[in-house]
């Protein structure tokens, strides 16, 4: 058993007069010691200023924390040269600039880490070859546009013999890909926040990294969410590709009892691999080998959760990112509140939060981590959810070909049962997908949709409600004509229809001319009405209609006579029939919200 955490503190005397304190204490049985100096700005990362109270404090925080297990020992920091004797190069600036981005010197916050690599790649493969030799004044606006210019064209010229069926390859043996106008417009942009730096360091007078002229149009993406039957159709595919075991289960029934070929069997049918099985059974490899063959499992996948995945990408609208980050002791599929996950980082601070599960999901949750546990995969609280092969964290892309592959599949049956095939799927679009049907569930509560998927404003949200929206405005068309219709009704009684106008437009307004050539040419003047009798609503007599004639006609006011009886040059119609055939030759059948085949579709 290891020596409880002690320590002391050692003054000792510098050769330009100031201490340095050497804390000396004990972790984990073994001997460690920090110094602390008392000179100001000291090199050695320590920060300096130390005084011996100071210093004493400060090995009180250590072993506190060697006693709860989490020190570490500092990490020196990297000095970071600011000053400069001249006009440095691009090269020299950009690496400063780099480092002071990682440090948090320059900008609200310390880069994260892939942002950093980001950075550092756009300087590597890009920048630094074309503006590295120059110094910070040589940059001018032409420099900068024969840079636009120069990756374009690079550009092109890829793409081209990459469509001639060229195999071309990077440094690390990957396949090139030529950079399209989102990553160039990046390149500019990085290219602009560094001068903008100079510029603040008096180094150069203008940053000509800003022009107009540089500028690159990115088309903008088509941004599209799944029906309700076709998330079930992609939810059904990817159940498809999990590793399906019932067949193992059954060879290991049907085989003798105690033999070999039954074991491998079990341990196919609970999802484990060859090299679990054999460490198991305490066979080689080999052999283990030989009767997965004969079992035909030779290219039986490894068990992700597909299925899972999918269901909880379309049914709660987490990131891709955050669907990577959640472990097991996140999720709670049977608290006091509901079934629900805990989302501990985000891109955003609104989108730290609890996400609620709903039945189905939670049932789905259950199953995988059944599965899970029966593979032998580690199902504690700091287990990824949806862990790689190797029981790692899954990564973004890893979960972008799992919904791919799932698309291909379920695009395919979309097609052999006669509909549409699906667009391109991303994560990003379950998670559209997601806040189209939240929001249709929960009567349009914006603020519950926007808390369920932790968006920081509604921008996103009132996208997808305002694609939903143009969903219910075909029905407009539909409203209108019922209006018409009931105040028709209120007018004369009932509605008055051709009977045989049930086609397209000229059809109905060919029966109305048959029917008027049979009228005389005294039928169609105006002659004045019985007694009790309404005056009807024409061309010639609506002069003689006071607008407060009548209190129920709610200011329906009539209208002139289309341009087809204009143009056709035929007699007046009376107002009623007129009002019948716009009313029925414009009906046409609106399209439903559940009806989305064909031109209802959001694209």
């Amino acid at each position: 058993m290891p020596r409880p955490a002690t320590g002391r503190l050692e003054p000792e005397q510098q050769s330009d007069g100031t201490l340095r304190f050497r804390l000396r204490f004990r972790v984990h049985g073994k001997r460690e010691s920090v110094m602390l100096h008392e000179q100001r700005d000291c090199a050695c990362g320590c920060g300096g200023g130390w005084t011996e109270r100071t210093a004493r404090l400060e090995l009180d925080n250590i072993l506190a924390r060697v006693r709860a297990g989490i020190w570490e020992r500092p990490k020196a920091q990297p000095v970071i040269e600011r000053t400069f004797t001249e006009v440095p190069s691009f090269h020299e600036y950009a690496s400063y600039w780099l480092q002071a981005k990682r440090e948090g010197l320059i900008g609200r916050k310390a880069t994260a880490e892939s942002t950093h690599c980001g950075y550092r790649s756009m300087l590597q493969r890009h920048l630094l070859p074309f503006f590295g030799r120059h110094r910070l004044d040589e940059i001018d606006r032409e420099l900068c546009s024969a840079f636009r210019k120069h990756k374009i064209k690079e550009a092109n010229e890829l793409r081209e013999t990459l469509a001639a069926g060229a195999d071309l390859r990077d440094e690390r043996n990957r396949p090139l890909r030529a950079l399209g106008p989102a990553s160039i417009r990046a390149l500019i942009t990085c290219l602009g926040q560094i001068l903008d730096e100079a510029v603040e360091d008096e180094l150069i007078p203008v940053n000509h990294a800003r022009g107009k002229r540089l500028q690159i149009h990115v088309p903008k993406p088509k941004r599209s969410f799944l029906e309700m039957d076709e998330l079930a159709c992609l939810e059904d595919a990817a159940a498809e590709q999990d590793p399906s075991l019932e067949r193992f289960t059954l060879a290991a029934r049907t085989a003798s009892a105690g033999s070999t070929a039954s074991a491998v069997a079990l341990g196919l049918s609970e999802g484990k691999r060859q090299v679990q099985i054999a460490a198991e059974l305490g066979l080689a490899t080999g052999t283990i080998h030989f009767h997965v063959r004969k079992l035909g499992a030779l290219r039986l996948g490894v068990y992700t959760g597909r299925k899972a995945l999918v269901c909880t990408l379309g049914r709660s609208g987490v990131r891709n990112s955050e669907l990577s980050d959640i472990r097991i002791g996140h999720l709670r599929l049977h608290g006091p509140e509901g079934a629900r996950f805990h989302i501990p980082d985000s891109k955003t601070e609104t989108g730290i939060r609890d996400v609620e599960v709903s039945p189905h999901l939670a049932e789905t949750l259950t199953d995988h981590l059944e599965r899970l546990r029966k593979a032998g995969r580690d199902t504690g609280p700091e287990a990824y959810l949806f862990p790689n092969e190797r029981g790692n964290r899954m990564t973004r892309q890893r979960v972008g070909a799992i919904v791919r592959e799932a698309t291909v599949l379920a695009t395919q049956k979309m097609l052999g049962r006669g509909l549409p095939p699906l667009a391109h799927i991303t994560p990003h679009s379950l998670r559209r997908t997601y806040i189209s049907i939240a929001l249709l569930a929960n009567n349009y509560d914006i603020k519950w949709v926007m808390d369920q998927v932790g968006h920081a404003d509604s921008k996103m949200t009132m996208d997808v409600y305002n694609q939903l929206q143009q969903r219910a405005k075909r029905e407009h068309g539909a409203s209108f004509d019922r209006l018409m219709r009931e105040a028709r009704t209120q007018l004369y009684g009932q509605e008055r229809r051709p009977a045989a106008s049930r086609g397209s437009v000229d059809g109905a307004w060919a029966d109305v001319w048959a029917d008027e050539a049979k009228l005389t040419p005294r039928t169609r003047q105006p002659s004045r009405p019985a007694r009790g009798q309404k005056l009807g609503i024409s061309r010639v007599n609506s002069g003689r209609r006071s607008r407060d004639s009548n209190s129920q006609h709610q200011s329906f006011q009539s209208c002139a006579l289309p341009a087809e009886l204009s143009r056709r040059g035929g007699p007046m119609l009376p107002a009623g029939r007129f009002a019948a055939v716009a009313a029925t030759a414009g009906r046409q059948a609106p399209r439903s919200h559940a009806s989305r085949y064909g031109s209802g579709s959001i694209g």
